[in-house]
């Protein structure tokens, strides 16, 4: 049974999984090898990767040219865990893996009902995104499956890329490549959220771009990639060994992504110590140190004897959902009162005698006793601006309460009977540490609490110039937003009108000036803002789409089959008639107009009266346009006219006739 693959990708955009069964697995060049890749950039003997059941550990074979996992070389034979999800380079190749409760990634023939499936039309391509599944933590991963399907008759070349969440959470495993006609590549996109406190957890809006790169031409798929808190804790106690009448320092450490609220809390096995630590409660943020301080103290200290050591622990539990407790083992010494020599009988009596005073005397000047507060929480560690922050408390031998904000007091001389006041927080911003002093005489306890407060999102604006778009027509088109508490903004929608690129994300207030495009259909806008604590609202905004009309300047109008008075006459616009137009030819000489039927003709641009709302000159420009078929050669016939020849007459020769005599 598999506990894991790697996907393995070769630099030409080959791709092949190989799950891992064996329980150790060895990776190299050499077909010895379990996994033997056909490459010189590697080692005969690379790497290994074992499992004991509960770990999955890589291991670096003394690789000539390293082993490097997330950018990180991997000492030679020493063990490196893997939890998922990381990136393993070796020589050239990227190999990623993957936990057993993955599916095996296989190129897609259907597509699901999940898949967001956008084209366009020229440059001819296509995308099939398939998402990831469900919600995960920093330091787990979930890939989204990208094809993308050449649908054009060349040959074209495609860039890959992805913003929304920080960029080394993104691994694209193909981010550029080319593509043969008719074909479809796969691209793995692999998220994981690094396990930092720093790694908020909410909604992240990715958009996955993929660029035609011969002609800039752009689509986008959008993909809600939902990121979960994570929880981590550390502490440690100074000093561990304490002496009576020693105080101690507890430090804190919140390693987790989310805030964390807790309770401390001292116990020792024989009942014999108590404990005072201030504050008993606090809420740490995310990555926040924090030290608290305390004391022990014996229950009943003894008069005489030797000093003896007691165990103890510092326990620290969390109030969350995950009710985790750790603890720290510190060693308290309890030192008797008097020495081990003390009681001799011959000083008995007076030692009796001075301890009956020191008693007595303890009974009449006895200080009060020391107040004491054992919970102390707040209604919510995120309150909105403009919301009371409740605040409840229990607490002994206490004869005022105080509460301070960042130090300074906002509630003093609290009645002692008093349990709860609500803290306004209409000047508060940001986190917040709310402390309760509870005093009597000369003596006090403070207990803490931490408290984000945060601008909540106001009704904002969310408005486009012009307010209306033209169809068929190239035009400019500006948005302007502001939102009162964002602390980052987000606009989805002008891809399906410009294909300028836009930054990802914005500012409370903006605006994008200048985005040329051609809106052939309603545009539906969407302003996502999210405030300091990963609320988010969404604004729409609708921009109508109308069409451009012409009607003829004169009499009527006769149209033609292209743009030319030779060409076939496909129809006539009459007077006063209002036609739609969608197209000029190169030379901006001719229009052309709708009819009815689906019919559509070419007529000179002067011949028409056009609506104000647009600009004739800037219609969309047809360069495929009809032409004018080859004119029939034409048969030239020469006339020839007969002429009398004179020829000289031959010369005539005499002849002389001989005579006869007789």
């Amino acid at each position: 049974m598999a506990y894991g693959r790697l996907d393995v990708f070769w630099p030409d955009g080959n791709f092949k999984s190989y799950p891992l069964i064996e329980n150790t697995v060895s990776v190299g060049r050499s077909t010895g090898n379990t996994i033997a890749l056909d490459t010189n950039t590697i080692s005969r003997y690379h790497f290994s990767i074992r499992t004991d059941g509960e770990q999955v550990i890589l291991t670096d074979l003394d690789s000539i040219n390293g082993t490097f996992v997330d950018g990180e070389r991997v000492e030679t034979h020493r063990p490196r865990i893997l939890d998922g999800g990381e990136e393993i380079q070796a020589g050239h190749l990227r190999i990623i893996y993957h936990h057993l409760d993955e599916m095996p990634t296989q190129p897609m023939t259907t597509i699901l009902e999940t898949t967001q499936r956008l084209e366009l039309a020229s440059p001819a391509f296509r995308i099939d995104v398939i998402p990831p599944e469900g919600s995960f933590p920093p330091g787990a991963h979930k890939s989204a499956e990208l094809s993308i399907t050449n649908t054009g008759e060349q040959r074209a070349n495609y860039r890959i890329e992805a913003s929304g969440m920080p960029s080394d959470w993104i691994r694209i495993s193909r981010p550029e490549l080319e593509i043969e006609p008719g074909e479809t590549e796969l691209v793995l996109v692999n998220f994981k959220p690094l396990r930092r406190p720093e790694s908020r957890p909410g909604d992240y809006a990715v958009v996955l771009r993929v660029i035609h790169e011969e002609t800039s031409g752009l689509l986008e798929a959008n993909l809600l990639i939902r990121v979960l808190s994570y929880s981590g804790f550390g502490m440690a106690l100074e000093p561990k060994r304490i002496n009576s009448g020693e105080r101690f320092k507890l430090h804190l450490h919140n390693q987790g992504s989310a805030i964390l609220p807790l309770t401390l809390s001292g116990q020792d096995r024989a009942g014999r110590l108590s404990f005072t630590i201030q504050p008993p409660q606090v809420s740490l943020g995310p990555g926040q140190r924090m030290t608290v301080s305390g004391e022990v103290r014996a229950k009943s200290p003894a008069w005489f004897g030797k000093p003896i050591a007691r165990d103890f622990d510092l326990r620290v539990r969390s109030n969350d959902a995950a009710r985790f407790t750790v603890a720290a083992r510190g060693h308290f010494i309890e030192r008797p009162l008097l020495p081990g020599w003390a009681p001799l009988a011959a000083l008995a009596g007076i030692i009796m005698i001075g301890l009956c005073g020191l008693l007595l005397a303890g009974v009449i000047f006895a200080p009060r006793p020391e107040p004491n507060i054992s919970a102390f929480s707040v209604n919510s560690p995120q309150v909105a601006q403009g919301q009371a922050i409740a605040l409840n408390w229990a607490a002994t031998n206490a004869q005022q309460f105080d509460v301070q904000v960042n130090g300074t007091p906002v509630l003093s001389d609290l009645s002692p009977d008093t349990t709860s006041v609500s803290l306004d927080t209409r000047d508060l911003a940001g986190p917040v540490q709310i402390s309760l002093v509870a005093s009597n005489g000369g003596q006090s306890v403070s207990a803490a609490q931490s408290v984000v407060v945060y601008v909540p999102l106001g009704e904002g604006s969310f408005t486009a110039d012009p307010p209306q778009l033209v169809r068929y027509v190239v035009q400019s088109l500006s948005v302007a937003w502001d939102v009162p508490g964002a602390v980052r903004t987000r606009i989805t929608g002008l891809e399906r009108f410009s294909t300028t690129q836009i930054d990802s994300t914005y500012g409370a207030s903006g605006s994008i000036r200048g985005l040329v495009g051609i809106a052939n259909e309603a545009l539906s806008l969407i302003l996502l803002a999210e405030d300091q604590v990963g609320n988010i609202v969404q604004t729409a905004l609708q921009i109508p789409v109308v069409n451009p009309q012409c009607r003829p300047g004169g009499n009527g109008i006769t149209l033609y089959a292209g743009p030319d008075t030779r060409q076939q006459v496909v129809g006539t616009i009459a007077r006063n008639t209002a036609v739609v137009v969608d197209a000029q030819d190169s030379s901006g000489l001719w229009i052309r107009a709708q009819l009815p039927g689906g019919l559509r003709g070419w007529g000179p641009v002067d011949a028409f009266a056009c609506d104000p709302i647009f600009q004739v000159s800037d219609l969309y420009k047809e360069l495929v346009v009809p032409t004018l078929p080859p004119p029939t050669p034409t048969l030239n016939f020469i006339t020839l006219t007969p002429r009398v020849v004179s020829t000289p007459a031959a010369p005539v020769t005499p002849t002389t006739t001989p005579t006869t005599s007789g």
